[in-house]
């Protein structure tokens, strides 16, 4: 497994952007110390899963506080960590168009720069609370170009968050109001295209739609909004694996639940 952080330039964006990424070399089993077994390549292109950060991270988090290294090299999958910033993983009203640049730019460039397989049939998308959002409005906006989405503590409902924030005291409320303005324009306004609940109704019928897998902690501030999107999804028959333990918004929970995610998308490793 191969490691690389810098940046790459993103046209959609008209900028350098942070990218994080991880990428099987050398089909060594280094988890059980075995030999190299040289001359040995992988038969195909990598899988890929695109792994969203959360409000308060950056596209390093998911390396410096998960073992999702390991799990990948166990897997044999290839991982790219992009920035967002703040955007909720939107095309901003006031800002860039971050959503673009990670359902289209971003597969299409790493695919050719790291000869990685980001096809339909191979590609995941997953994150957790902000990036559980940007996952599954991926999923549900270009349901034909993942097979797999997973959210972890996930911020499904950006109304209710903007209300429980703007009622708040503290400092961050300020720093939301501005987030909000910078995504939805200066008087915002949530679009249809941007509620997932919405959204998962108005798709339900779509010929082609990926497999889901969500998890919450029983404690986690956002249980109810993830316990409303299981049943959504259920009711329209979604393929959905969910789960739920003890747990609240933190990083032991979700490392677990990228584990419990790649089990259920992906073949057991050898």
């Amino acid at each position: 497994m191969s490691f690389f952080t810098g940046t790459i330039y993103s046209k959609s964006m008209n900028m350098d952007t942070s990218l994080a990424v991880l990428l099987p070399q050398d089909s060594r089993k280094h988890r059980s110390l075995e030999e190299s077994r040289n001359s040995i390549k992988p038969p195909r292109a990598a899988k890929t899963l695109i792994l969203l950060h959360g409000y308060s991270d950056g596209y390093s988090a998911w390396l410096t506080r998960s073992s999702i290294a390991r799990y990948a090299e166990d897997y044999d999958i290839a991982v790219l960590m992009p920035e967002v910033q703040h955007s909720f993983y939107q095309d901003m009203k006031n800002g860039l168009p971050y959503f673009s640049y990670i359902t289209g730019e971003l597969p299409r460039l790493a695919s050719e720069m790291f000869n990685i397989s980001t096809a339909a049939e191979d590609c995941m998308i997953a994150g957790l609370s902000m990036g559980g959002y940007g996952a599954l409005y991926a999923g549900l906006t270009y349901p034909e170009r993942f097979y797999g989405v997973g959210c972890f503590s996930s911020a499904f409902d950006l109304r209710a968050i903007a209300a429980s924030v703007k009622s708040d005291s503290e400092p961050q409320a300020a720093g939301w109001d501005n987030d909000l303005r910078g995504i939805f324009g200066e008087s915002p306004v949530f679009s249809e295209k941007s509620d997932l609940f919405i959204l998962a109704e108005k798709n339900a019928k779509a010929p082609q739609k990926p497999k889901i897998y969500i998890s919450c902690g029983t404690e986690d501030f956002l249980y109810q909004s993830n316990t409303a999107m299981r049943d959504l999804l259920s009711a329209q028959k979604y393929d959905l694996k969910y789960e739920e333990w003890p747990g609240t918004h933190e990083w032991g929970f979700w490392d677990l639940s990228v584990q419990k995610m790649l089990e259920h998308f992906l073949p057991a490793p050898s």
